[in-house]
């Protein structure tokens, strides 16, 4: 999923006929009886290592919250925080149920004594920096959120957003969410940790277990590869750093080029012939599309040309299963195949939110982006008090995690890459099915040059 997640920050959402604004209120004005909470989504350092530094360690342990004299802040009046989305909402409008899921039940089972959280809306950039700034604005300025949660936008005005002191969490579509070091200093935090970084040191390890696949199936012990991205800067960032981690997996990279244009795209015949004939004039055996939606496209073209190689996205949800039949997906988190109580407890939410919607990669990233702030929420509740500063600090800190679902995401060092954990999945046209589990890895890529 790591490539997905940083090639949607190279499409941009299609302009939307008026404006839509879905907003939910479950907030309860009048403060609720203090009550005991079980932190569900435990944060702790997990695929077999131990907590790490302080705030993570008070994060990863199920406590119950308390708060003090409440104080005020923009955002939040003592008893209710107010809190946004923001993102390419055209393309993943699952992002607003899974944020609205998981802070219902924040609200429900009163997590936080005496405080409630009112997600307002989920704003649409329109994949426009221009509009994305405008939106910020009118998001801090007139409704005065004290955070986004579920932040899908590939232009965050990552500035802004610092010099008004608004956390964000959200995919981690663009580079905001990352520093060339480790650091505590900003404000946007990803489920995945940084995965759009501008000038990384080190990559992670993404493609092992589509390696190994290839490797098992062809018998080759470097296979051929062809991995294409979107005709943008992000773009050929995404293509170059892509290429490093396929050759750290053992596969010969014979076409690695940001060759297709943002959406919308006319005809993609001109891309597909290029990938057929990568290879010396022929067929690669793998293609991988770090593209969002228009790998649907390209991969129904490449099949139409013949190509009877493996083809590997991100995309993730039921909804495409029909179109994608035959190819493989990457996948970090547990995938939907795979029961655990992460993922049971997931589909209880939404099913009090939108039953009737498929659970998908949006929905997903609503869900973690909501359940890291709450998880950060809770910390500054119990040490320092509620304010945008102190979750702020706190998320800079620890370590996150849903204990078998998706995680750890380990900050400040996520400020720097993702955490490599992955899935790898096979479509067969009506299921998912897990080829190689959700595991993690600590291996790293050098970015040199």
């Amino acid at each position: 999923m790591g490539n997905f997640l940083c090639t949607i920050e190279k499409c941009r959402s299609e302009r939307q006929r008026g404006a839509l604004v879905r907003r939910t209120r479950w907030a309860r004005r009048a403060l609720v009886p203090v009550a005991a909470v079980v932190v569900i989504a435990t944060l702790a350092a997990g695929c077999g290592s131990s907590s790490k530094k302080g705030a993570a360690s008070a994060a990863t342990s199920s406590t119950t919250a308390s708060t003090s004299a409440p104080k005020t802040s923009r955002g939040f009046d003592g008893s209710t925080i107010t809190v946004a989305g923001l993102g390419i909402k055209s393309q993943l409008p699952g992002v607003e149920y899974g944020a609205e899921a998981r802070i219902k039940r924040f609200n429900d089972t009163r997590e936080l004594p005496g405080v409630t959280i009112d997600y307002t809306e989920y704003a649409d950039d329109k994949g426009d920096p221009a509009f994305a700034l405008s939106e910020a604005r009118r998001l801090v300025s007139q409704t005065k959120v004290f955070a986004l949660v579920g932040d899908s936008s590939a232009v965050n005005p990552g500035d802004y957003f610092a010099q008004n002191h608004v956390p964000y969490f959200g995919s981690g579509y663009d580079n905001t969410f990352c520093s060339d070091d480790p650091v505590t200093t900003l404000w946007g935090f990803g489920y995945l940790g940084c995965i759009v970084a501008s000038h990384p040191k080190q990559l992670s390890d993404t493609y092992r277990e589509f390696s190994a696949l290839v490797k098992e199936k062809t018998g080759k012990a470097e296979p051929t590869v062809a991995e294409f991205s979107s005709d943008t800067a992000s773009g050929r960032n995404s293509a170059k750093f892509a290429a490093i981690q396929l050759k750290g997996r053992g596969f010969k990279v014979v076409y690695a080029k940001a060759s297709v244009p943002p959406p919308p795209v006319p005809d993609f015949t001109p891309y597909v012939q290029q990938l057929v004939t990568s290879d010396g004039g022929h067929a690669p055996d793998a293609v991988v599309c770090l593209l969002a939606i228009d790998c649907l496209s390209m991969y129904k073209g490449l099949r139409a040309a013949g190509y009877p190689g493996f083809f590997f996205t991100s995309l993730y949800s039921d909804a495409l299963l029909g179109a994608l039949k035959g190819s493989y997906v990457n996948v970090s988190f547990q995938p939907f195949d795979q029961p655990n109580a992460g993922l049971t407890q997931m589909r209880a939410d939404m099913t009090l939110v939108k039953p009737d919607y498929t659970i998908d990669i949006g929905v997903v990233g609503g869900y973690f982006a909501a359940d890291m702030f709450i998880a950060a929420l809770k910390l500054a509740a119990k040490s320092g008090g509620i304010s945008p500063e102190n979750v702020q600090a706190k998320a800079a800190r620890m370590t996150w995690e849903i204990k078998g679902f998706v995680g750890p995401t380990i900050y400040p060092e996520a400020t720097t890459h993702s955490h490599g954990c992955n899935a790898l999945t096979y479509d067969d046209g009506t299921v998912f099915k897990t080829v190689e589990p959700f595991s993690c890895s600590d291996t790293t890529w050098p970015v040199t040059g």
